[in-house]
């Protein structure tokens, strides 16, 4: 009977910390089903009628998915277009924030770098800065007449660029603005990670006779690839929702260059005032994301080894 006693005391305490916890979480759960399911229900609700804003919701049916995928009117157009151009700036942005990421955590990893605190703040100041903000600055630096490039470009007695007002070079350019605002979170990343690969994997390949080129190519890239995989996940699904940038510094021009799916739908609407449609075309962004999601892992999760 002694030995039964023990386990009748730990129900009670079991409860009361089961209890305990869902008092807790109970504040978090109220706001996430309120501000977060319930509102993506009432938008997929949404996305099956025809409104706007003014009027009651008309039951449509699957119209406004039929219409953005096969319809012929111009918003159709314009909605393939900003796919387009929505991939294009995911694939060049992850691209360019991986690398540039990579190599900034490889210099504020050297041995032979002073005040690597202060050059790790520096790198990292960027990513806490408001999207609006850098986008400011990164306009006026573009700037065709008193732009710091255009002034240098002078200077060199070179010829000047449009930038954002050139379609060719309007993408690269918010491309090149969003990763100088997001390389420091991969530099993070991917700090931690070289901080986790042993010493004694690179004294081993030293021993063999690699050299220094070797051992990047050997030993840290495939130990790295865990953490590329995580930032080129979160990096797709973060870019392909890019907004801030192409309100601020195109609006979507010049001659829909910089369209992308987000400031389409905003434009739907808040400007057009379809906000079935628009609500359509916010789920497919998410099959969008969700597909190229299933995508990377299927591509790197097979080659990726701890």
């Amino acid at each position: 009977m002694e030995s039964l006693q023990p386990t009748r005391r730990r129900r009670p305490l079991r409860g009361r910390v089961g209890l305990i916890a869902a008092v807790f979480l109970f504040p978090f759960m109220l706001r996430f089903v309120v501000f977060s399911i319930g509102p993506i229900l009432a938008g997929l609700a949404l996305s099956f009628t025809s409104y706007d804003a003014l009027s009651p919701p008309r039951w449509v049916g699957i119209a406004n998915y039929a219409n953005i995928l096969f319809g012929t009117e111009e918003s159709t157009r314009i909605f393939w277009r900003s796919g387009v151009n929505t991939i294009y700036f995911a694939v060049g942005q992850v691209g360019l924030e991986m690398s540039s990421g990579l190599a900034l955590a490889l210099l504020a990893n050297a041995r032979l770098l002073r005040a690597k605190t202060m050059w790790r703040v520096f790198f990292y100041t960027p990513v806490i800065t408001s999207t609006i903000a850098s986008a400011l600055i990164w306009l006026w630096l573009y700037n065709v007449q008193v732009g710091l490039f255009n002034t240098i470009l002078r200077g060199l007695g070179l010829p000047t660029l449009k930038w954002l007002l050139d379609p060719g070079l309007a993408m690269p350019c918010v491309i090149i603005m969003s990763t100088w605002a997001g390389a420091g979170w991969s530099m993070v990343v991917y700090l931690a990670g070289l901080q986790g690969i042993p010493e004694n994997l690179y004294e081993a390949a030293r021993m063999d006779g690699a050299n220094t080129w070797q051992q990047f190519w050997k030993v840290t890239l495939p130990l790295l690839m865990p953490v590329t995989f995580f930032i080129v996940i979160l990096g797709f699904i973060g870019s392909l929702q890019v907004f801030g940038q192409v309100y601020v510094m195109t609006e979507g021009g010049p001659i829909g260059a910089t369209m992308t799916i987000t400031y389409h739908i905003y434009n739907t609407a808040f400007q057009y005032y379809r906000l079935g449609y628009a609500s359509a075309m916010s789920f497919l962004l998410f099959l969008l994301i969700l597909f190229f999601s299933v995508l990377n892992y299927r591509f790197f999760g097979g080659r990726v080894e701890y």
